[in-house]
C-alpha cells in the first residue's frame, strides 16, 4: 500500500504540527479535495495479527465547507479527527484515542482505490502499524 518510511514521516510531521499547534484544530481540505473519500467506511483489520477481523469505521463528511472526520475502533464511542492532510493519493488523519485514562495520539494514512479504501494506523508507544481494508456502507 504505501511504504512504512513514508507513513513514519508523515506521522512524524502531523504529531509535531500537532504539537505546535495544540488547540488548534480542524482541517482546511474541502470536499472536492477528498471526494473519493467521503462517505462512512467499514475497515476491517488484517495485520497484526491480534487485530485481525477487529473492525474500525471512519466516517468522513463537508462541514462548513470543509472535510471532518471521525474514527470509531468496535463499538467504542467515535474519536473527532483533529487534523486532516492530503499528500497525493493519501488523506492522512489525525485524533487521540483514550487507553487507561492516558491519551494516546494516532496517525491514520487512508488510499482510495475504487470502491475500497486502505488503511494504515501508528499509534504513539507503539511500533506496529496496523492496516486493514475496507467498503464505502
Amino acid at each position: 500500500m504505501m511504504s512504512c518510511r513514508r507513513l513514519t514521516a508523515l506521522a512524524a510531521t502531523l504529531l509535531f504540527v500537532q504539537t505546535a499547534a495544540a488547540g488548534a484544530q480542524g482541517s482546511t481540505i474541502n470536499s472536492v479535495q477528498a471526494g473519493a473519500f467521503l462517505g462512512t467506511w467499514t475497515v476491517e483489520m488484517t495485520s497484526p495479527d491480534a487485530f485481525k477481523g477487529t473492525q474500525e469505521t471512519v466516517r468522513i463528511w463537508e462541514k462548513d465547507g470543509i472535510v471532518a472526520a471521525s474514527v470509531q475502533i468496535g463499538r467504542f464511542p467515535p474519536n473527532e479527527v483533529t487534523g486532516i492532510l492530503k499528500d497525493g493519493d493519501l488523506l492522512v488523519l489525525t485524533t487521540t484515542f483514550r487507553e487507561n485514562g492516558q491519551p494516546i495520539w494516532a496517525v491514520i494514512a487512508l488510499k482510495v482505490d475504487g470502491a475500497t479504501m486502505a488503511l494504515a494506523q501508528m499509534m504513539e508507544r507503539s511500533e506496529t502499524i496496523k492496516r486493514g481494508t475496507g467498503k464505502k456502507q
